[in-house]
């Protein structure tokens, strides 16, 4: 079986190497022999783990805007092909661009991003992810949906684009409730479409060679936090203000609580997406330093996930560091800027920790870690009994798509 992944696939965003990762963990329960083709930027952004990839070169980013000279040439040569192959074998139409040539030696292709299917990151982002997915009906490849969110749509065009495009798809799996019922609503009905769990709930957990991280986690009372440097730009508030909030309410931790506070980078690409710079900016700010941790080090998404299992409780603005601590049954309260995280938090039963961030502030936050705090060997006990039902669902996509692929003569 060869599966191509299409969406983004950069190891240094931590969440989409664990979206990466636990596909192929998923997917090799179910299929034999699996070669997966994984697109990437430059060498240093290939996911790095124990798991047999085959990397080749990104083929998924089709720029809308055409900023790479190929891309007009890529979309030329499938729709060609798509018209003339039942005539004749022009190889030389795909042969010209190994990621196109990969693109039709695939068996399947399998989506991976987790919330790109979306309007979230602007009109740009969504239309280049629809660019693979329409690659690979023009070149008649089965595509599966896998564990995503999806939408909102802002637009009527964007909906319709979205709906013609999805209903194409041979099997559509979300993550969330809120995709599962916002797809009927922009009539998303031919594929079969179900509510499962995003894959990284099975990730796996590797445990990291640094003395004085390990130290400093034998301490009591250790709180993680992801604080994520672009969620003002997402959220669309004042990044200098959030900064402020979460030094506020660390101090407050570590005074009130006798917190030991562990700052959690959990995207590392530079610029915007940096979790480093308000990491660094936080750290220099707060009183007590000696009681925070700083993580600095280049660890990937496993690595990630065995820390944040050792804290007693988690805040987190990115999605899939809070998964991280909910799947190693860590309490946790999340700042959303999107619908993946409340459908997360409902899917784990803990909807009550959960902070839009155009509500944000220092006295509700505190309010929810305060009470998380309170609680979390009941939440701890709550997510005993969850999480295994929730990795059970999330290996259910790979159940459905060996299912579909066998109802196709795919093996």
């Amino acid at each position: 079986m060869k599966i191509l992944l299409t969406g983004p696939t950069d190891r240094l965003n931590r969440g989409t190497e664990a979206l990466v990762l636990s596909r192929i963990t998923i997917l090799n329960s179910f299929f034999e022999s699996s070669v997966f083709f994984i697109p990437y930027l430059n060498l240093y952004s290939i996911p790095d783990s124990d798991h047999e990839i085959v990397p080749y070169k990104r083929i998924g980013l089709i720029f809308p805007t055409f900023l790479s000279l190929k891309t007009p040439f890529i979309i030329l040569s499938a729709i060609i092909w798509s018209f003339l192959s039942h005539i004749k074998d022009l190889k030389f139409i795909l042969d010209w661009n190994e990621g196109l040539n990969i693109l039709k030696n695939s068996d399947i292709v399998l989506t991976t991003g987790g919330d790109v299917l979306s309007e979230d990151y602007g009109i740009f982002s969504f239309l280049t992810e629809l660019c693979g997915l329409c690659l690979a009906i023009l070149l008649g490849k089965p595509f599966f949906v896998f564990a995503e969110s999806v939408g909102p749509f802002k637009t009527r065009l964007t909906s319709l684009m979205a709906r013609t495009i999805l209903n194409k798809a041979s099997l559509i799996t979300t993550r969330d409730e809120i995709s599962f019922n916002y797809l009927k609503e922009i009539g998303v009905n031919r594929p079969p479409v179900y509510f499962t769990a995003d894959s990284a709930f099975v990730l796996d957990r590797r445990r990291v060679n640094n003395p004085s991280l390990e130290e400093f986690l034998k301490r009591d009372n250790i709180i993680g936090f992801s604080i994520s440097n672009a969620i003002s730009e997402f959220g669309g508030g004042d990044y200098d203000d959030y900064a402020k909030l979460m030094v506020n309410i660390i101090d407050k931790l570590i005074e009130d609580y006798d917190a030991n506070v562990l700052l959690v980078a959990h995207v590392t690409v530079e610029g915007l997406n940096d979790d480093r710079i308000i990491n660094e900016k936080v750290f220099e700010m707060v009183k007590n330093r000696d009681h925070v941790f700083n993580l600095k080090e280049d660890y990937n998404a496993e690595e990630l996930k065995y820390v944040i299992s050792k804290c007693d409780l988690f805040v987190g603005a990115r999605m899939h560091a809070n998964i991280a601590a909910l799947s190693s049954c860590v309490p946790a309260v999340a700042i959303s800027y999107s619908i993946k995280t409340p459908g997360l938090m409902k899917l784990c039963g803990v909807e009550d920790y959960y902070i839009e961030f155009e509500d944000l502030s220092e006295e509700l936050l505190m309010c929810k870690i305060a009470d998380a705090w309170e609680n979390r060997e009941k939440i701890r006990g709550h997510l005993k009994e969850t999480i295994p039902l929730i990795k059970d669902r999330a290996m259910r996509n790979g159940e459905l798509v060996k299912r579909i692929c066998d109802s196709m003569g795919i093996s």
